[in-house]
């Protein structure tokens, strides 16, 4: 693990292997192994994972005139096409929301060269349990404890920590503690018991049907013989003309027994099964793939835009220093959530803002599903909008707005 390095923003260089204090925090213990054994709650996962894996994480800066323009560089190339060796954006964003929604804490390590201290890569790490330590100045740290046996402290500052269920925990997510996912761990271990119970009904509705009762004293040889006659009788009659009738003679009775199973009501399984989707945020269509527009929108609304926010302000201090902050520029991560809109919606919001001036017209193509056009990146404006400041010479008739003929043909 030789990619651990403090990162540019510390001026003083820090002995790892420091003598520090432990706090009173709590140990975050990787839970996921618990959870993730639930098919449910591994589609969960996977269906916010997927869907916040279509943001798209850009290096912006905000100028005087409040428009915004994309930063180019090394942090800009990760974010957009490749944030480490391993991984595409999407893949990055995939697992950290997965990371995030098994354990409620996802950590990435930026790595930076050891010469110029510029940003390398961005990696989701998955350590076994993470500690967080104080020095005796009182700067925080996290001591990671891998599957391979080894440790590493880091400075807190040195990571990007997202969290889920920020509140109990000073520094992480959820309680901090090995139980945290006893709330919902108890209703998976229910609904698996009653799915057990269900597969033990079949199993049993396959089993012993009847007994094969023997009027006479019979050594166990004679027993075996009568028995392997029985066989012969049952399969000689399911063969020929697939018959249901057995013959037996007088030192035999057949004595049926009835299985009756008891299988939980649907009810119930439905219960179970929306308390689990209900904990991690996700629908029922959205579970099943099968969504409205409206639906959608709504599973956007409470779930994927929270992450959006999360990343963008975590990344954005993480990332960029104090005065880069102050002068405007942060990491976003933008929603394209017209792509999925109906036809309808998307003509509807083209018609209107491309009238403001907010989309090109490949803009507005890409969202149709076509493909760009030359000249197709200019932005189009209606006329029939005016400078706010100067609406009321326009309405008493002091000042008129420059029409360019150009434009009119």
């Amino acid at each position: 693990m030789g990619l651990f390095r403090r990162k540019k923003k510390t001026v003083e260089p820090v002995s790892y292997d420091a003598k520090v204090y432990r706090s009173t925090l709590n140990v975050f213990t990787d839970f996921g192994n618990n959870i993730s054994a639930s098919d449910v709650v591994k589609i969960c996962i996977d269906r916010i994972a997927t869907h916040a894996a279509k943001l798209k994480p850009r290096y912006v800066k905000n100028l005087d005139n409040s428009s915004v323009v994309e930063k180019k560089g090394t942090l800009a190339y990760l974010l957009k096409y490749e944030p480490n060796p391993l991984m595409t954006p999407h893949d990055f964003i995939y697992r950290v929301v997965t990371l995030l929604y098994l354990n409620n804490n996802a950590f990435i390590y930026p790595v930076y060269d050891e010469n110029t201290y510029k940003l390398k890569a961005l990696y989701p790490i998955k350590p076994n349990s993470v500690e967080a330590v104080k020095d005796a100045s009182g700067d925080l740290f996290l001591r990671f404890y891998f599957s391979d046996g080894k440790d590493y402290l880091l400075p807190y500052e040195s990571v990007i920590h997202m969290r889920r269920f920020y509140g109990v925990n000073d520094i992480f997510g959820g309680s901090g503690a090995l139980s945290d996912h006893a709330a919902i761990l108890k209703t998976i271990k229910i609904n698996d018991s009653v799915l057990q119970g269900i597969d033990n009904a079949i199993r049993s509705s396959f089993q012993i049907k009847g007994l094969l009762k023997i009027n006479g004293l019979l050594s166990e040889r004679d027993k075996k013989a009568q028995k392997d006659e029985f066989d012969k009788a049952l399969k000689e009659s399911t063969q020929s003309g697939n018959s249901s009738i057995v013959p037996v003679d007088l030192k035999s009775e057949y004595v049926p027994l009835n299985v009756d199973p008891k299988l939980v009501d649907s009810e119930t399984l439905s219960f179970l099964h929306q308390k689990v989707i209900n904990y991690f945020g996700v629908s029922e269509p959205i579970y099943k793939n099968d969504y409205s527009e409206d639906e959608y929108n709504a599973f956007y609304e409470g779930t994927i835009e929270g992450i959006a926010i999360a990343f963008s302000e975590t990344f954005s201090k993480a990332l960029l220093s104090r005065n880069a902050l102050e002068r405007g520029e942060q990491v976003v991560f933008y929603s394209e959530r017209l792509q999925y809109a109906s036809w309808n919606t998307k003509v509807t919001a083209i018609e209107k803002l491309m009238g403001l001036g907010i989309l090109s017209l490949n803009e507005s193509r890409s969202l149709l599903g076509l493909e760009p056009i030359e000249g197709g990146d200019k932005r189009l404006q209606s006329l029939n909008y005016i400078d706010a400041d100067n609406a009321n010479k326009y309405q008493v008739g002091e000042q008129t707005p420059e029409v360019n003929e150009d434009d009119i043909k």
